[in-house]
């Protein structure tokens, strides 16, 4: 019989491959040996970080190969129900969602998660939802929702609760405002400004996040999503944004 540690060090060797593969951008492999990987690993529950891992690397190759359709139905069956999700995988199909502008199977799925009342001490719940809010929920101005999101959960910080409803209650009161500029200077002057935001965000990301650890991508994805919501406020909403986030 093989004994557990040499079988764990093996299975960690081959999410290293799967990683390597999807560097390469060789993602039909890497899905491949992140799928036949994972099916070893249904219902032991001592390799559940493993197939978090694995799932990260899986959900990835799905987005490259765009067959990004996919991966709810796929981490469902991984985790054996969508309430059942861990926070990371959850948190980069939030991202991935977003991106693609599909948001309400996201929704529902990560309201069922957050509602569940298995993930209510769950470590990353907060995370979920400061996710949820940034990408999904502030974006369509769901500010009722977010208000019952940040004050219906006792775990998240109330340092944190206090600057989302701030935040709130600020894009709130800016509704009446008119959006905009009028005339193409300053049309021009605002489609600049936001050319020099996203150049500095990405300066911001390559410098902080590239030589960090196996779950960088899943931040990246985050951030990426993030910086449509940010390119949408106006600049003294984006920099009190940024601040919030970094």
């Amino acid at each position: 019989m093989v004994p557990c540690d040499v079988t764990l060090q093996f299975k960690m060797g081959t999410l290293k491959a799967a990683n390597d593969l999807l560097i390469l951008r060789r993602f039909e492999e890497a899905l491949d040996l992140c799928k036949n990987e994972l099916k070893d690993l249904q219902d032991d529950k001592r390799n559940n970080k493993l197939a978090e891992s694995l799932s990260v690397v899986a959900v990835q190759a799905f987005a490259e190969l765009n067959r990004w359709q996919e991966v709810l139905p796929f981490v469902q069956d991984v985790f054996g129900g969508l309430d059942k999700i861990s926070p990371q995988v959850l948190q980069l199909c939030i991202a991935l969602h977003a991106k693609m502008q599909d948001f309400a199977p996201i929704t529902m799925v990560t309201e069922a998660w957050l509602a569940a009342p298995g993930n209510q001490e769950t470590e990353g719940l907060t995370t979920v939802a400061e996710t949820f809010i940034l990408l999904v929920l502030l974006p369509h101005r769901k500010f009722n929702d977010i208000r019952a999101l940040v004050e219906g959960h006792p775990t998240i910080m109330e340092d944190r609760r206090q600057t989302f409803l701030r935040l709130v209650e600020a894009e709130d009161r800016s509704l009446g405002e008119k959006e905009g500029q009028t005339s193409s200077q300053g049309a021009a002057s605002a489609n600049k400004e936001q050319n020099a935001s996203y150049g500095a965000m990405m300066s911001w990301i390559k410098s902080n996040m590239i030589q960090t650890s196996p779950s960088r991508p899943v931040t990246i994805a985050v951030l990426l999503g993030v910086i449509g919501v940010v390119l949408a406020l106006t600049l003294k909403k984006r920099k009190a944004f940024l601040q919030l986030l970094w």
